[in-house]
């Protein structure tokens, strides 16, 4: 639905991101930092540059987050998305605060993160399966394909091994817990990422 309303639907076959939806949804220091416009941290990833960005996030998503979500239930995996976006909105800005980053890519190396944790603590053997194998070639074409938010994605993976580690010890630790844990996880990535927004005049990078 997104996708329909922020892109030019005659141009579907390119770069079709109309540039008001760029303007005012992708995450992007300056406005986060000067103008508090905080929910940049999330929208940004619901755009998408072009229809093959889309499907290749979404087909990773589903195939993934289908996975996990059989593993620890629907409402945990909505929690592990959600700081995964924001883990990776950090990240991209950290990178690279003046430049506007769209996509799920965060969400998506979150969900992979988590995947492999979870059933690693679960006592299950992910490398078996590629998964592993998986993560490490997505991390490497992330330094290679130019275009590509290095930050975003390594932010959305670190988010997602803390969100997996939490999720994984639900057997071993009350809900109650999990759940703090995991509402402290996605404060930090909302506070990483106003932090790092405020360094778009000097970027750390």
């Amino acid at each position: 639905m997104v996708f329909v309303f922020t892109h030019d639907l005659t141009l579907i076959g390119g770069a079709s991101l109309q540039r008001d939806s760029l303007a005012q949804w992708a995450t992007y220091g300056f406005p986060v930092a000067e103008l508090g416009e905080w929910w940049r941290l999330a929208t940004g990833a619901f755009l998408h540059a072009d229809i093959r960005h889309l499907l290749l996030n979404m087909i990773m998503f589903f195939l993934l987050g289908r996975r996990l979500e059989r593993q620890i239930g629907p409402a945990v995996f909505v929690a592990i998305c959600a700081t995964s976006m924001l883990w990776g909105s950090a990240g991209a800005l950290l990178a690279a605060p003046n430049t506007a980053v769209v996509g799920a890519s965060g969400v998506v190396y979150g969900v992979m993160a988590s995947v492999l944790v979870v059933e690693r603590l679960s006592g299950q053997d992910p490398w078996s399966e590629g998964l592993g194998t998986l993560i490490i070639v997505n991390v490497v074409l992330s330094f290679v394909v130019p275009g590509i938010s290095i930050g975003g994605h390594l932010g959305g993976l670190c988010g997602g091994l803390l969100c997996g580690w939490t999720a994984g010890d639900q057997r071993q630790i009350r809900a109650s817990r999990v759940w703090v844990i995991l509402l402290l996880l996605g404060f930090s990535g909302y506070l990483l990422g106003v932090t790092a927004a405020n360094t778009w005049l000097n970027p750390l990078l």
